[in-house]
């Protein structure tokens, strides 16, 4: 077995591995790099591309799908699987697609065809997010795809006593001390201070991911939570709800009512007087916009800032977006909720099974490690299993 590195390795976006087995060959995840519009796509050649059989997809998020089209464009012909929730949030593909769910339950070995098996598990990062080990041929690697064990909102499977050759951990925080245990104890301690005043508290948040972790939270301390309908769709989905959120996260929020965002939209896409009075007083405001790009979004937040409130920040800003304008400014401030992992929960997590190589991924560092068995590559990389 062969590990094909075609990004995610040393730096952020276009997560895209490939796997040839001898007689067969599959992808897992295809995504596109935002950050370096020099180089969007997956490292792939035309060959490489048409002689996978397979996609095997982790979640939705543009940093690991976003590439899928281009790849079927390139000649990939084959099945691209995936979270039924998965497919939902993407467009339909005209290639055949096979839901996870359809093949079998989490933890439950799947022979997927001749000579390759896998099982997945829930991997905490947002609705539909999954890790994968696969074995073929004798060998066998862990891809744990966005994976986070503390998330307020999304179920787990931990990965715990697996055996591998080799296995791709989420190590997108890098050296950052902090694990997800502090980042959400810090954030809870500022919300609390801020529960204490009156004024709105702006969340520019993902469409799926963190922006449940920051309703729970709210709801968790009686701070009216306004923000998109989807928000309290999703919550209230009933195929969503026992398969992707915690017991807790459902306790939390069982009595929760969203206050709709539509009438503040409206009135910022107008640029109307009455954003003001809208956004005023004692609230949680959820954008669907980490980065405010969309005008409208910079007008909420502007409005949000004039009366007196705050804008909270909960994940990486773009350097080029007007969230990190504001941060550096010193107009926004900073809590992170944590989706991803950094070096040490990581290295916790290996030490929990028994992985022959470990490598690191989805970190913008090029990272240095003390232990032989840890690999730091690039895109372009190759190691034999």
């Amino acid at each position: 077995m062969e590990l094909y590195i075609a990004g995610g390795c040393s730096e952020h976006g276009r997560n895209a591995f490939l796997v040839n087995s001898g007689s067969f060959s599959f992808l897992v995840d295809a995504g596109i790099m935002k950050e370096k519009p020099e180089v969007p796509w997956p490292q792939l050649s035309d060959e490489q591309i048409r002689g996978a059989s397979v996609l095997f997809l982790t979640h939705s998020h543009a940093d690991h799908t976003g590439a899928a089209e281009w790849l079927i464009g390139k000649g990939f012909s084959g099945i691209i699987a995936a979270s039924r929730e998965t497919f939902r949030m993407l467009p339909a593909w005209p290639v055949r697609t096979v839901c996870l769910e359809d093949l079998g339950g989490p933890l439950e070995i799947t022979d997927f065809f001749p000579g390759l098996k896998f099982l997945w598990g829930r991997s905490g990062h947002c609705v539909g997010s999954v890790w994968y080990l696969f074995c073929a041929g004798g060998r066998s690697v862990l891809f744990s795809g966005d994976y986070q064990e503390y998330s307020a909102a999304y179920r787990c499977d931990e990965i715990r006593d697996y055996s591998a050759d080799a296995a791709v951990l989420d190590c997108a925080y890098g050296y950052e001390k902090e694990d997800a245990r502090v980042h959400r104890r810090q954030l809870s301690e500022a919300l609390d201070a801020f529960a204490l005043k009156d004024g709105p508290l702006l969340f520019p948040v993902p469409s799926h991911g963190r922006g449940l972790d920051v309703i729970r939270l709210l709801e968790e301390r009686g701070i009216p939570v306004m923000a998109d309908t989807s928000f309290e769709e999703e919550i209230r989905d009933e195929h969503i709800r026992p398969m992707w959120f915690s017991e807790s996260f459902l306790q939390a929020v069982s009595g929760i009512s969203i206050l709709s965002l539509t009438p503040v939209k409206e009135a910022a896409e107008k640029n109307d007087t009455s954003l003001m009075q809208l956004v005023s007083g004692r609230k949680g405001i959820l954008v669907k916009d980490s980065q405010l790009w969309d005008p409208a979004d910079i007008r909420i937040a502007e409005a949000v800032l004039a009366a007196g409130g705050n804008v909270v920040l909960t994940g990486k800003q773009d350097p080029a977006g007007y969230a990190r304008k504001l941060y550096d400014e010193k107009r926004a401030v900073f809590c992170r909720i944590s989706v991803h992992q950094n070096a040490e929960e990581m290295m916790r997590l290996a030490d929990k099974n028994r992985f022959g190589r470990v490598i690191p991924y989805h970190c913008r560092q090029k990272l240095v490690f003390d232990r032989d068995n840890v690999f730091v590559l690039e895109a372009g990389d190759r190691v034999e299993l």
